[in-house]
């Protein structure tokens, strides 16, 4: 016998029980994740700012000589800079984060850490939850109109929801279930298999590279690096059509197995065909930090003052512009 209308409730519960969900995938690369600040400080020179410790990482900006910055955490060994083997791992007032050297800086460290700094980390992969899966909703609309209820038979099990009716236990396609609730481009994942509250939705993850593949100072560049910081991958995005322009960098991105959306979204690399709100002939590429329909902010390089410059703008996205979504 299935069970009673309280249980549908269950079933709608699991739409929000796992919507501030975090989840750690793996750990991929080299880079900062501490749980400390140690202070403010400026650069001495003009610096190269890099993906990491070293001068083989691809440079993402210049910093000009007396920028501030907020230092974050520091490793030991990097490319060592006229005897100092010492990078700073900084967020420049820009909104520009990554590596510098610490030999053109006002730190007080030479092949150590700065007062109350301490070791840069490893960066983990961060999948960000879109939230949980109203069960309930899933089996109204993959089996309309036949009145099933949503029942997880076994407690212990993720993989253990039925819709259920008399006579009749048909199981549920998840993802197709947050393709229903977030968009297209939404997949479904548990957070533990041995519970049944424990779906949730993210954005595809496609494949990924090592580095950063945009050209040093360029608005590719700058995009990649905010998607980097934010979810710790390096989006493939010059496979199969590459020569770096932005313009193909969203088609790339599908073929690569990343979520891509004509759905303005925080937290997307916003790509622009020639021509649309001001790209030019090579298109535009930016990292969307606002959505207020029908406007959209960008924070992006390359655009208002030239290479290795950022700036944030509010426009109207054109209809052709393309998002590619940070899971």
């Amino acid at each position: 016998m299935w069970k009673s209308i309280r249980d549908r409730n269950v079933g709608r519960w699991l739409a929000a029980g796992a919507s501030a969900v975090f989840l750690a995938v793996t750990v991929i690369a080299a880079t900062a994740a501490p749980s400390f600040a140690a202070g403010t400080y400026s650069t001495t020179a003009s610096v190269n700012v890099r993906t990491g410790p070293g001068t083989g990482y691809a440079s993402i900006g210049i910093a000009p000589s007396g920028a501030q910055f907020t230092l974050q955490c520091q490793w030991q060994g990097g490319t060592n800079i006229n005897g100092n083997a010492t990078w700073d791992d900084v967020t420049f007032a820009n909104g520009l984060s990554g590596a510098i050297t610490d030999y053109y800086t006002t730190t007080p460290s030479w092949n150590s850490y700065a007062p109350g700094t301490g070791p840069c980390g490893s960066t983990q992969v961060v999948v960000h939850s879109l939230g949980g899966v109203d069960m309930q909703q899933a089996c109204d609309t993959q089996y309309p109109g036949r009145g099933l209820e949503a029942v997880a038979t076994n407690a212990n099990s993720a993989y253990s929801w039925q819709c259920v009716g008399p006579g009749t236990s048909l199981g549920i396609d998840v993802t197709a279930e947050c393709a229903t609730q977030y968009g297209n481009g939404a997949v479904a994942a548990v957070t533990n298999p041995a519970s049944a509250w424990s779906w949730y939705c993210h954005w595809e993850i496609g494949r990924t590279l090592t580095y950063n593949s945009g050209d040093i100072g360029q608005c590719v560049a700058w995009a990649i690096n905010e998607f980097h910081q934010y979810d710790g991958m390096y989006p493939n995005t010059i496979d199969p059509a590459d020569n770096g322009n932005a313009m193909y960098l969203a088609t790339n991105a599908a073929y690569n197995g990343w979520a891509v959306s004509s759905t303005p979204r925080v937290n997307s690399i916003a790509v622009f065909q020639p021509g649309a709100n001001g790209a030019g002939a090579a298109g535009h590429a930016a990292w969307v930090i606002s959505v207020s329909a029908p406007y959209i902010t960008v924070s992006e390089m390359n655009f208002t003052y030239g290479p290795g410059k950022t700036d944030t703008r509010t426009l109207i996205p054109a209809s052709s512009v393309r998002y590619v979504l940070a899971p």
